[in-house]
């Protein structure tokens, strides 16, 4: 079973990964209310780089943007819109 912090490094390789021929470098939200652990999923927020670093809307891509992180196996997946907003893991953040 993996801890949040492990889940965390397993979220940064994931979302490097899936980013990779992205337009714009994305990173996760470093903010302790953008990461939360829900029965047998970790999750996790992420945005443009530029946004985190700088919090300028000009910046902000399409979201919510959100993965989740199986606790076990540590499976990582992209969660749909639709999905974010019924799954709710930040309390409406």
């Amino acid at each position: 079973m993996y801890t949040m912090e492990q889940a965390e490094q397993l979220a940064t390789e994931f979302l490097r990964r899936l980013s990779a021929d992205w337009d714009h470098e994305v990173a996760l939200f470093p903010d302790e209310d953008c990461k939360a652990q829900k029965g047998e999923f970790f999750y996790f927020a992420f945005q443009s780089a530029k946004y985190i670093e700088t919090r300028d809307k000009k910046y902000f891509l399409y979201g919510p943007c959100q993965f989740a992180v199986h606790s076990v196996t540590g499976e990582c997946r992209l969660l749909s819109i639709h999905e974010s907003f019924a799954i709710n893991p930040f309390d409406g953040r």
